[in-house]
């Protein structure tokens, strides 16, 4: 008796939640090496490539210290709107933290309200108002960003520098303005709508033809159910291989990251490059730990589905796949470090 597709179905669904894991790890990896790449470029003064790395960081693995790093970016930059929101946003997401986060976060606070207090009043906002016979569906950009209906009428605070505004209407033409804003700016600026032109005719379609009454469909016979078993046994041998590869790689990496570790850390202290390289060692031997394991889980899967004869139960299947399930304990990769700059 073939196995039955429910054990073909929980042994796939446990080796995609540990690709999550796995995935999830690599992010918190590509965030660090991102936040250090932008750490670096801003102390260097390349703000154009500072900036979206530290954002990009932010956005793969969002954390407290990061986004305070992103709004001093934006400060440095001159993105004067995007600094300030950015401050805002870090110390009201400190005000929610337990009482001893906050401690740790609040010479950052301070500074941050310092900021917010100092560049507020330089924020330059622009006011995009539409005429009263705009017709309903009239859409806004601005720089490609589209503004929702909200949006128009209201000063919106905006970095210095050259805006593009297209208005179009639906059946007119696109109008598009420029406008250039400086620190402290305040403008207003009434837009113009081109008026509808006139729809053209519409050509009739021929219609497709029709089927000829007497016509003779063939059917073609559905795939044998060995056949979805050899897929399911190719598709968990290919998850097993590629666990085995993602392993082998991240195990790599964490040989380098160990020794920048020994070469930055004596006495159970780090200075700041054998920190960040403790860390990133941390994440990818937790990547590698669980990409072995899936790669045995798939594996295993693929040789059940592939070998099993037809006489085997589905108890008998769901005992083969348990004995090769890994056990994973917490540990990864014998690394320790203290709080990551990020946080």
């Amino acid at each position: 008796m073939a196995i039955r597709p429910r054990v073909f179905g929980c042994a796939l669904s446990g080796a995609c939640a540990l690709l999550v894991s796995v995935a999830s790890a690599q992010d918190s990896a590509t965030a660090g090496a991102l936040f250090e790449k932008g750490v670096a470029d801003l102390e260097a003064g390349r703000f154009e490539s500072a900036c979206p790395a530290i954002a990009e960081s932010q956005r793969i693995d969002p954390r407290p210290g990061t986004l305070f790093t992103l709004a001093e970016c934006h400060a440095r930059w001159g993105k004067v709107a995007s600094a300030a929101a950015q401050y805002q946003e870090y110390v009201d997401l400190v005000s929610r933290l337990t009482p001893e986060q906050q401690q740790r976060h609040k010479a950052r606070v301070d500074i941050a309200r310092a900021q917010l207090a100092k560049i507020k009043p330089s924020v330059p906002t622009l006011t995009l108002v539409l005429p009263a016979d705009a017709p309903s569906g009239t859409v806004v950009t601005r720089n490609g960003e589209v503004l929702k209906g909200a949006a128009l009428g209201l000063a919106l605070p905006a970095d210095p520098g050259e805006y593009v505004i297209v208005t179009r209407a639906p059946g007119g033409a696109d109008r598009e303005v420029r406008v250039t804003l400086q620190l402290g700016d305040q403008k207003r600026l009434a837009l113009e709508v081109s008026k509808a032109s006139e729809a053209a005719p519409l050509t009739p379609q021929a219609a497709p033809p029709l089927t000829e009454p007497n016509a003779k469909v063939e059917s073609t016979p559905g795939p044998a159910r060995s056949s979805g078993r050899k897929t399911a046994a190719y598709v968990a041998g290919g998850i097993g291989l590629a666990g085995i590869a993602v392993g082998t790689v991240t195990g790599i990496l964490v040989l380098g990251k160990k020794q920048t570790v020994n070469d930055h850390c004596t006495a159970g202290s780090c200075n700041e490059e054998g920190l960040a390289a403790a860390n990133s060692a941390q994440n990818l031997a937790t990547a590698s730990n669980v990409s072995f394991g899936i790669g045995i889980v798939g594996l295993a899967a693929s040789a059940i589905m592939l070998f099993t004869g037809s006489s085997e139960s589905a108890a008998s299947a769901r005992a083969r796949v348990a004995r090769f399930q890994p056990v994973f304990s917490g540990q990864s990769g014998g690394f320790s470090a203290g709080v990551s700059r990020r946080w």
